[in-house]
């Protein structure tokens, strides 16, 4: 009699040397993509300009400007002003947002208390939070400051909830079992869970933050990138005041992408 050996079967979900993604191939492609989109948009740009009678600057006077500003100090100057702002509107909002987004996710009172306010926060314009700070506080770099911290403060607080809410229990009875404190049980067992939502609501408070510091110091301040945006504006220099916001978006997207985009790699804790 003569031995049958099985034959191996092959999984059609695991992926083979044809079907395997190319990593250097699917980075050409979104290279690709973005110099296209870059293109249309410069393209799109300019047929806008011609058809406005130039009252839209055209690239190569935006380009022109844009090199004004980078050769110009008191541009940096204003810049690493926003930026301070920027990261100390961030650090206050964070952590606001963090420790009332944990008592609302473990906490079925504080939920209560603190629901209908996070709503009515999430509601209101940010605009109207520095209007209205503005006339409480008066016209001063804090009250400006403070507006933005309350208008991204429930914006963190919402994102951390929901995490907490939606936690494995289980864990908490295992860390319930094993007697773990209320630091280890922090440390071990929530963060690990809520980690995720924390880094997103980071960065997303990080685009808004800057946003929304742009727009205040057009509002209220002399110095910063928005006040110079606005006296570009006054003085209908339509192509500096584009440079000064093209060149801090990319400041802001390169600190984005270089700094915040680490968190995402876990980390054992």
């Amino acid at each position: 009699m003569t031995a049958v050996l099985p034959t191996q079967v092959e999984d059609p979900t695991r992926p083979t040397a044809e079907t395997a993604p190319n990593p250097r191939g699917a980075w050409r492609g979104r290279l690709a993509s973005g110099l296209t989109a870059v293109a249309l948009g410069v393209a799109g740009w300019q047929v806008v300009s011609v058809l406005s009678d130039g009252w839209m600057p055209g690239v190569g006077e935006v380009l022109t400007a844009t090199g004004e500003v980078l050769t110009d100090a008191g541009f940096y100057g204003d810049a690493l002003l926003s930026l301070r702002r920027v990261l100390l509107v961030l650090t206050c909002a964070v952590l606001l947002g963090l420790l009332v987004g944990v008592a609302t996710g473990v906490s079925d009172r504080a939920e209560a208390f603190l629901r209908p306010v996070l709503v009515i926060g999430l509601a209101i314009p940010d605009p109207v939070y520095i209007i209205l700070t503005i006339l409480i506080m008066g016209i001063s770099e804090t009250s400006g400051l403070v507006a933005l911290v309350i208008a991204i403060t429930p914006l963190v607080a919402n994102v951390v909830s929901g995490s907490v809410r939606a936690r494995d229990h289980a864990l908490d009875e295992m860390a319930r079992t094993y007697r773990l404190g209320r630091r280890d049980y922090a440390r071990h067992v929530l963060a690990a869970q809520i980690r995720p939502a924390v880094v997103g609501a980071l960065r997303t408070s990080f685009a808004f933050s800057w946003k929304l510091v742009v727009l205040m110091e057009t509002m209220t301040q002399p110095d910063g990138v928005g006040a110079r945006i606005y006296e570009e504006f006054r003085f209908l220099r339509p192509e500096n005041m584009i440079a000064c916001a093209l060149v801090f978006t990319v400041v802001m997207r390169l600190i984005e992408v270089l700094a915040l985009r680490r968190l995402d790699r876990p980390r054992p804790f």
